[in-house]
């Protein structure tokens, strides 16, 4: 899949028919050098990004979202049970798609407009650009004339032009990306989270997600992929974790493919112990309760109650004519 670096003295790969050295060499040291500037300080709005959804008021959306991306109710024991780059792939999604609960705003929609002013002119221009972004699943293909990677996105069935960052050098023709392009560059990139699927995950993924969508469509009038893909895209994540289950040992060999059978093992351990955390806090709750019963329906002592003169016991300190304390 790689394409391979010219030497110095070999033909020039525009064509030309000059060496390398005498054509394209210096334009192309130019070009990396640009990315690699460009790059470090996009990556240095992202973690900017990322800061801003760990703030202390995001706590309890943070742990709510976690159980929706994984699928489960595994709390705070879930999230500390997630490896650092599983916690990157959620953070992902928690930043770019997910909606909180009382605001109905995405964390990025956010910090635009609170960070935003601050930012300049170009980043302010990333943001906004990352804002319409969304992931999905693509197909890797060939690799056009000008270096970039083919790829078709298999929802949608269209073709996409992307910047080749080596996760396509890992897999084969045919092999699956799951991923945002981040379109703050031309041709677009990955953004941190991407991983790289087997091509036998195409025909159930695919399926799965076109029958997704169509419930989508039920419950939102005209709706378009890219919509549905934002507002849920987490559908993907669990569809891609059954499929690791369920394949089991098989995703060890793969190599640089994506294994979620740690992750799935861990959320199942968290699960376990919040299950076992739970019920000792119900079983106490229950104890205090009966204890709480227990002391308000104790009998008076005997140095409360006085007698009437028939001999009937009554509590306090009523007293009936002559009647005499007991």
């Amino acid at each position: 899949m790689a394409r391979a670096k010219p030497g110095r003295n070999s033909p020039c790969p525009c064509g030309s028919g000059k060496k390398y050295k005498n054509c394209c060499l210096k334009k192309d040291r130019a070009q990396r050098i640009r990315e690699s500037t460009w790059r470090r300080e996009e990556q240095a709005t992202l973690e900017r990004l990322t800061e801003f959804a760990q703030r202390p008021e995001f706590r309890t959306q943070f742990v709510v979202a976690s159980n929706l991306f994984w699928n489960g109710n595994y709390g705070v024991e879930g999230i500390s049970a997630l490896g650092r780059e599983e916690l990157g792939r959620f953070l992902d999604w928690f930043v770019f798609d997910y909606r909180l609960e009382e605001v109905k705003k995405r964390i990025i929609e956010l910090f635009v407009e609170e960070a935003g002013p601050r930012l300049p002119r170009r980043e302010f221009g990333w943001v906004r650009t990352w804002s319409e972004s969304y992931a999905s699943v693509y197909r890797i293909g060939a690799r056009s004339q000008d270096g970039s990677l083919v790829l078709t996105d298999v929802a949608q069935a269209i073709d996409e032009h992307v910047l080749d960052e080596g996760l396509s050098r890992l897999g084969l023709g045919g092999d699956l990306i799951l991923g945002r392009l981040l379109r703050s560059s031309q041709p677009p990139h990955f953004s941190w989270a991407a991983i790289l699927l087997p091509a036998d995950y195409e025909a159930e993924l695919a399926a799965r997600a076109r029958t997704s969508y169509r419930q989508y469509e039920e419950m939102a009038a005209q709706a378009t992929w890219p919509e549905f893909l934002s507002n849920q895209g987490y559908i993907l994540n669990h569809h891609i974790l059954r499929l690791a289950a369920r394949a089991g040992a098989k995703d060890a060999t793969y190599g640089a493919y994506y294994n979620a059978r740690d992750t799935v093992t861990a959320f199942g351990e968290a699960e376990k112990r919040l299950q076992e955390r739970t019920t000792a806090e119900v079983a106490k709750r229950q104890a205090a309760k009966r204890q709480r019963e227990d002391h308000r329906v104790k009998p008076r002592s005997e140095e409360s109650l006085r007698k009437t003169r028939g001999g009937i016991l009554l509590p306090g300190h009523v007293e009936y004519g002559d009647s005499e304390r007991t």
